[in-house]
């Protein structure tokens, strides 16, 4: 592997931003071509943080698009990796951070118990876009406070999401948006400050262990027979 120079990344670096944003739209061509493109990329250049991230956040695209449960935890789980391993190379990356943020928001937390991920790069672009070192316009800087209750929701941090909710609500102008808040704020009412979430089995540990189970009983006749062989 070899370092890439600033000159030659950013041309790089809009058509992988492009492409991406295609992909996310729901273009699964352009999620194919971005995985193929960093791939071969990243086999070739080292340290770039940030392509690891892109190439995660793809990998979790390719997980929404599989329709084989296990397919789709193959990819998620590849994705994650790599964008937590780009966090932690870059830690102050706004980039890397957004990319990991929304795809810890979006997976569903039941299965893959994120949240505590979600917030921690939600509050890191929040704080960073307040002290004027962001790149968000307005709505997508509401988007991820709006989102940050919703995770808060999600995990029975109400006292929490509550507040995200009540700033917006000060902040946007915007009737529609509004309307939503109302509705969110409306289904706090009478609800405790920290709600108890029941912890159950993760249907992703579920399908792990029925696919470990089915592997186990295909071979156990394979087990009998050379057992029989060797007695």
């Amino acid at each position: 592997m070899v370092n890439i120079s600033e000159k030659d990344i950013k041309p790089l670096q809009e058509k992988v931003i492009s492409l991406h944003k295609e992909a996310v739209e729901g273009n699964e061509k352009a999620v194919q071509d971005l995985h193929q493109m960093l791939e071969r990329v990243r086999s070739n250049y080292s340290d770039i943080p940030l392509l690891d991230a892109y190439h995660g956040s793809t990998m979790i695209l390719i997980a929404r698009d599989k329709t084989n449960p296990l397919d789709k935890l193959r990819w998620s789980k590849s994705g994650l990796k790599l964008l937590d391993e780009a966090v932690s190379s870059a830690p102050q990356n706004i980039i890397a951070r957004l990319l990991r943020g929304k795809a810890a928001y979006q997976l569903p937390e039941k299965h893959f118990h994120r949240a505590q991920t979600a917030i921690e790069d939600y509050t890191f672009l929040i704080e960073r876009q307040i002290h004027g070192e962001g790149f968000l316009n307005i709505k997508r800087y509401w988007q991820l406070i709006y989102e940050l209750g919703n995770v808060y929701h999600r995990i029975g941090q109400n006292q929490h999401a509550s507040m995200c909710w009540l700033r917006l609500k000060n902040e946007t102008q915007d009737p529609d948006f509004l309307h939503l808040l109302q509705l969110k704020l409306k289904l706090l009412e009478g609800k405790p400050a920290v709600e108890y979430i029941p912890k159950v089995e993760s249907p992703i540990s579920k399908l792990i262990r029925r696919a470990v189970s089915a592997t186990e009983s295909e071979l156990q006749p394979v087990k009998a027979a050379r057992e029989r062989r060797t007695s």
